[in-house]
């Protein structure tokens, strides 16, 4: 079995929008998928994938498409709570630059998490694409994240991008920016759904996290793509945040290329809600969803939501295909704020207040963040040239900088954007939206944990000091300020209470207990339990008590 690259870009052989319209629903499906480029784990050769080449339409992507060495990569942390959380921030580039005929780039990163860490995934926070000589034009771009792996403690991915005219025989540099989220899951309640789904007729199109789809229906250069995922596990949870890993865009069948002038990306408001009866865009598909009766569902299992895509030159509409893939993250600690943002078609883009024809950098400020931990999401993107369409050099949007102080509730990042030709003229325009991703929402009421700096295990509460006489307990409140408590330990021999001081938000405060005869280092069962007599109202009650064991 081949993982790797299914398709960025793939042709159907007819010139002409007519004729492909007239000819797509008899000859599209069986013999040639028009997929985002995704990176899935079943055969490659099964799903018929192509690339515009002259005087073939037919490129197959699978021993073609071997894993590219990284011409440059960085990885940083962006904060950690040691043994709850860390996130990462990073990047990596590839190269085609071959004598003819061009690679798709396809690559493989890994990151190896702390010990506690035994759930993560990794998202898309932005692309960048370049031909290494002169301008040209596009017949397509691309670039997803998916073959997403836990191993032991290490997070394995692959990522591919592509950058091509009609004859995809130019070289180009790629690159994309991601973040990685690592949690310790007795510790935050969250549940991610990253799977990629199988291609074409192989598998059930309502478990793929992609779709992909042409622009049939619209009259403009705007279109309008509804999906959904379906994981029982999102059931009873408040929020699923859809997080993206990918798009892909490309111009309508017949291998022609085009000037650009505007490209526009835009994964709009989710909710848990699924209409019943509605076609939604899954695999390379429309769905009906089932349903268990003729209504339709709200937190059952489902989210849903509305992506929109703009390609355009100077003309009103062509035809294009566009792809999507994405993951869902749910749980009760969960939250996203998500901006209202839209994309229009361009009809007359004088606009004097232009961004430039080269790399761009803005820093953009968010306060009082309602969340413990909040993550940018790149969601929403807009690039265009400031008055007619025009060949294209280099182009992208990128997170490549950012940062969140809790106590501050302050998130700052840095963003970055780049369309431009070989000679700089014109400048461009871009615009973003960035959804929060929110996890642990600031409680309105305390949280009690027992806490060790060792970790979670029974043995990191086994804190005997004082020559064995003494076991150091740690409560943690996680939650707004509480006020005097109690807490217990229980020994084989029975419980000890010791009143605990009032812990302001984010606080925590250290308790000594005294170790029964027969209790040591070597040989002690026992169990701790904080707000041992229910005095306090806390958010969550069922994170109260651990145990511990010295052996």
């Amino acid at each position: 079995m081949v993982q790797g690259l299914l398709i960025l870009i793939v042709q159907v052989g007819y010139k002409g929008e007519k004729k492909m319209k007239d000819t797509r629903n008899s000859l599209f499906r069986p013999a040639f998928l028009t997929l985002l480029g995704v990176l899935i784990t079943v055969p490659l050769m099964s799903c018929g994938f192509s690339v515009c080449l002259v005087g073939s339409c037919q490129f197959p992507v699978g021993e073609d498409a071997p894993l590219k060495e990284l011409t440059s990569s960085d990885q940083n942390v962006v904060f950690e709570e040691p043994g709850t959380i860390i996130v990462y921030r990073g990047f990596g580039c590839a190269e085609s630059n071959n004598s003819g005929k061009q690679d798709f780039l396809r690559v493989e990163q890994s990151l190896n998490l702390p010990a506690y860490a035994t759930n993560a995934t990794v998202f898309l926070n932005g692309w960048r694409a370049r031909y290494l000589s002169k301008d040209h034009h596009v017949q397509g771009l691309g670039t997803v994240i998916g073959n997403i792996r836990l191993e032991r403690n290490t997070l394995k991915w692959q990522a591919a991008g592509v950058l091509s005219d009609n004859n995809f025989d130019d070289a180009y540099r790629w690159c994309y920016h991601y973040t990685v989220v690592a949690w310790n899951p007795s510790n935050l309640n969250l549940t991610v759904d990253h799977k990629d789904g199988s291609c074409g007729d192989s598998g059930d199109p309502t478990q793929a996290n992609f779709f992909s789809a042409y622009n049939d229906g619209a009259t403009t250069a705007l279109s309008s793509f509804p999906s959904f995922l379906q994981n029982p596990n999102f059931a009873s949870d408040k929020t699923v945040a859809i997080l993206p890993r990918g798009f892909g865009f490309d111009w309508e069948a017949g291998c022609n290329d085009h000037h650009l002038l505007q490209i526009g990306y835009n994964l709009d408001h989710s909710e848990i809600f699924i209409e019943n009866g509605k076609k939604y865009k899954k695999n390379d598909q429309e769905v009906i969803p089932s349903l268990p009766n003729t209504a339709s569902q709200v937190d059952s299992g489902f989210v849903s939501w509305e992506t929109y895509g703009i390609l355009k030159d100077n003309k009103g509409r062509r035809y294009y295909a566009f792809g999507e893939m994405v993951s869902g993250l749910a749980g009760n600690e969960v939250g996203i704020i998500q901006p209202p943002f839209s994309i229009l078609p361009i009809e007359d883009n004088g606009n004097p207040s232009d961004s430039g024809g080269g790399a761009e950098a803005q820093e953009f400020v968010v306060e009082n963040v309602p969340f413990e931990y909040a993550i940018p999401m790149l969601t929403g993107w807009e690039l265009s040239y400031i008055s007619n369409d025009e060949h294209v050099t280099e182009t992208g949007i990128w997170i490549d900088e950012w940062g969140y102080d809790k106590n501050a509730r302050t998130l700052r990042y840095k963003l970055s954007s780049i369309l431009r030709d070989k000679d700089d003229d014109p400048g461009h325009i871009s615009r973003h939206k960035v959804t929060i991703l929110g996890i642990r929402p600031l409680a309105v009421v305390p949280d009690l944990v027992p806490f060790s700096p060792s970790g979670n295990s029974e043995a990191a509460f086994c804190r005997i000091e004082q020559a064995g006489t003494r076991l150091r307990v740690s409560v943690k409140n996680q939650g707004a300020d509480a006020d005097v408590s109690k807490t217990t330990v229980t020994f084989a021999n029975g419980p000890v209470t010791l009143n605990t001081p009032a812990i302001p938000v984010g606080g925590s405060v250290d308790l000594l207990f005294n170790v029964p005869p027969g209790c040591s280092v070597l040989n002690c069962s026992f169990r701790v339990s904080v707000d041992s007599s229910n005095q306090i109202n806390e958010s969550n009650e069922i994170n109260n008590s651990v145990s511990g064991a010295c052996m």
